[in-house]
């Protein structure tokens, strides 16, 4: 970081103070200390449910505050304390990527819209991460032809039927064929109608199997 950019830092906390997420101290979205005393459960072959794996719960206030605060405003100090609590799980996804034999990353898309809205796609942020962290190639296969609006807004019931006419196709894939077998992954899992929507076009094109990988789960 270069001398303006710290003064720019600097004049920024000054005007929009921080505050803890979780106590509310002056200072860091998370404290040192509740940083230190934050525990998310770490990820297991036990918690994967029909096919999906969830590393933090959208219950936890932690979690969830974090989420929205990287997704709604791409506070990036977000993402990193996300990330720093992946890591220790991360062992225990590896070895079920390379029990389910996992070839590749691909992430759920956002709608050309809501990415112009929000200037990043937290779904293709994560799946960089995770592929990296794999050693998997990210590849964006599916695009989505259609926006659905805002699901964290809607009721459980809304979620589903904005899905019952598939949103989500195949872009042209310059290779002979897809992966057989494909990590999907998306930010928050409610309903799980996105990831069975998109899952469908998957394997309608020939992925034998689709498994789901999301921050959080839960409304």
């Amino acid at each position: 970081m270069n001398k303006a950019e710290n003064i720019l830092k600097t004049i920024k906390n000054a005007v929009f103070p921080r505050f803890c997420v979780s106590c509310r101290a002056e200072g860091r979205l998370l404290c040192d200390f509740c940083n230190a005393n934050w525990q998310p459960p770490s990820i297991s072959l036990k918690n994967v449910v029909d096919g999906h794996l969830a590393s933090f719960n959208y219950a936890d206030p932690i979690a969830r505050q974090l989420i929205c605060a990287w997704k709604y405003h791409y506070d990036q100090s977000a993402w990193e304390h996300l990330k720093s609590k992946l890591r220790p799980g991360l062992a225990n996804l590896r070895h079920i990527v390379h029990a389910r034999k996992i070839e590749a990353v691909v992430p759920v898309p956002l709608h050309n819209r809501r990415l112009c809205e929000r200037g990043f796609d937290q779904a293709v942020e994560i799946s960089k991460f995770i592929a990296s962290e794999m050693d998997l190639p990210m590849v964006e296969v599916l695009t989505r032809n259609r926006s659905t609006g805002k699901q964290a807004e809607r009721e459980v019931e809304e979620r589903v039927q904005s899905m019952i006419n598939n949103p989500f196709v195949l872009k042209s894939y310059s290779a002979t064929k897809l992966p057989t077998s494909i990590l999907l992954i998306d930010d928050v899992f409610t309903t799980g109608a996105t990831a069975k929507a998109a899952s469908e076009i998957l394997q309608r094109a020939g992925v034998k199997n689709v498994m789901v990988y999301t921050l959080a789960k839960g409304k």
